[in-house]
């Protein structure tokens, strides 16, 4: 149903936020590398697939130049004219399209006015813009600023390093990168510090052992095919790992993942702590204290030795957002629990993703099984992720990273090669993708040709497989048809 103009305007919104600044929501974009294999090949066969396997065009790997795209913040002045002609627009797609039954809201980003809208309320299966709400309750609940830390510590009484799992997933196996997300802290430069660390205190041998008590429960949700993990889709979820859990060479078009991050993590540690010359045993000699007043090393406490930290919440947001990495939203669903003060699982991680989004806005009937959008079960509606959209549109807390934080299109990511050929659609587009067997679903926002920024939900999740591709073009046209909009 089209909103008439009497229609009362429906808000969700528990929060007054307001105020942006251009700053918030700019973005200087660069080229990115490995997509989320169901997002861009949803042929790829496996349990979120149906048979025979569908037939898409592969997407080459992204090597767009950095550029410097509209920001949304321009488009929040009141003197840019609220279109009032897209339900033509909309409709005339819709009529022309082979599929049927999509869910569609849209919104003006800045008064939340509702433009059009058609089955928003009905709760459909996202795929992985499921991540829209993980991302949300991240920025929101642990704070844009906020770093993971994987940290050595060493207990003299057994002449032990541990080391602790911290809920980085984007460790580098090497020195820490500083201008990188994935690779920002390097277990390389982890052993180098906590090396040196010991040899200041006269100890050149020690044991290890390795923490990864920070998560909890199963690491391997029941809903998931392990067959998955040689894909590259998914891993088993623990505090502790290498560049999301890919083994083997970045060159190969396919990557999988490891059974066993952690321990592949481990591995690296030790490697690079004997190469800074401590002496790895499973026998070693408790460390001797010295000085008149010192303790004997049996009452001594475990100290840390060393820590290297990630890149923010806010760059791992988009780096989940923008390669659609499972490994890594189902990781920040585990930590927006642990920050409310719950169990770090993935038992724990999809209600508390839902509680910490809800001071701020209603999610109706929305349900989560994960927080990637791997499972079926999941269920969003149209009118829930586009509350979220607006929301993020006039916060003025870490919400506003949110849709600066997404693919780009024609550019970055799951849209790199969607929207080339639509001059105002291309780098003007913010969205995420969802993509499964009978699933395609694209939310986010655009600039209109009149300057005025708008936020879109549009989702279809029973589609025949035949037709999934005619269901993207749609989804596709509506929105170029919104960055084309002067629309009075």
């Amino acid at each position: 149903m089209n909103p008439t103009p009497e229609r009362k305007k429906r808000k969700r919104s528990k929060k007054a936020v307001a105020g942006i600044t251009a700053g918030s929501l700019a973005v200087l974009l660069a080229g990115v590398a490995a997509l989320d294999a169901y997002d861009v090949f949803p042929e790829l066969p496996g349990i979120l697939t149906t048979e025979p396997a569908i037939e898409v065009q592969d997407v080459p790997s992204p090597h767009a130049q950095g550029k410097d795209v509209p920001a949304p913040a321009s488009a929040l002045d009141d003197s840019a004219p609220v279109p009032t002609a897209i339900p033509d627009k909309v409709d005339k797609i819709l009529s022309d399209s082979k599929v049927k039954g999509l869910g569609i809201e849209i919104r003006d980003g800045l008064s939340d006015d509702i433009l059009y809208a058609k089955n928003e309320n009905k709760p459909r299966t996202p795929a992985s813009v499921t991540k829209v709400l993980t991302g949300s309750a991240a920025l929101l609940a642990i704070g844009g600023e906020k770093r993971l830390s994987t940290a050595t510590e060493f207990d003299p009484s057994t002449a032990t390093v541990t080391l602790q799992g911290g809920g980085d997933s984007l460790l580098g196996a090497g020195e820490s990168q500083p201008g990188a997300v994935n690779g920002h802290a390097g277990l390389a430069t982890l052993a180098q510090q906590s090396a040196e660390s010991l040899k200041s205190q006269g100890v050149a041998e020690v044991a290890l052992d390795l923490d990864t008590s920070r998560y909890s429960g199963k690491d391997f949700s029941p809903g998931w095919e392990r067959v998955d993990i040689a894909k590259g889709v998914i891993t088993p979820i623990q505090p502790l790992m290498i560049d999301t859990g890919y083994v083997g060479s970045k060159d190969k078009e396919w990557r999988g993942r490891s059974e066993h991050p952690a321990k592949d993590a481990f591995a690296v540690f030790t490697k690079e702590l004997k190469a800074a010359g401590i002496t790895v045993t499973e026998d070693p000699q408790p460390a001797e204290s010295t000085g008149d007043e010192a303790k004997t090393s049996t009452d001594a406490k475990p100290t840390e030795l060393a820590e290297v930290e990630s890149a923010t919440i806010s760059e791992i947001v988009e780096y989940a957002l923008v390669h659609s990495d499972n490994v890594v939203a189902e990781v920040l669903g585990n930590e927006v629990a642990i920050a409310q003060d719950q169990p770090g699982s993935l038992e724990a991680g999809p209600q508390a993703v839902l509680d910490a989004l809800s001071d701020s806005v209603d999610l109706g009937q929305t349900h989560l099984e994960d927080t990637s959008g791997l499972s079926y079960d999941n269920q969003i509606s149209p009118h829930d992720l586009t509350t979220i959209l607006q929301a993020s549109v006039v916060a003025d807390d870490s919400l506003s990273d949110l849709i600066a934080a997404m693919p780009v299109g024609g550019l970055t990511g799951t849209l790199t090669d969607r929207f080339t050929k639509d001059r105002n659609a291309a780098g003007a587009v913010h969205a995420k993708t969802g993509t499964l067997s009978t699933v395609t679903s694209l939310a986010g926002g655009v600039l209109d040709a009149d300057g005025r920024y708008l936020v879109f939900t549009l989702q279809i999740d029973d589609v025949d497989k035949d037709k999934i591709l005619e269901a993207r073009k749609t989804v596709d046209d509506i929105v170029a048809a919104l960055a084309n909009c002067g629309c009075q």
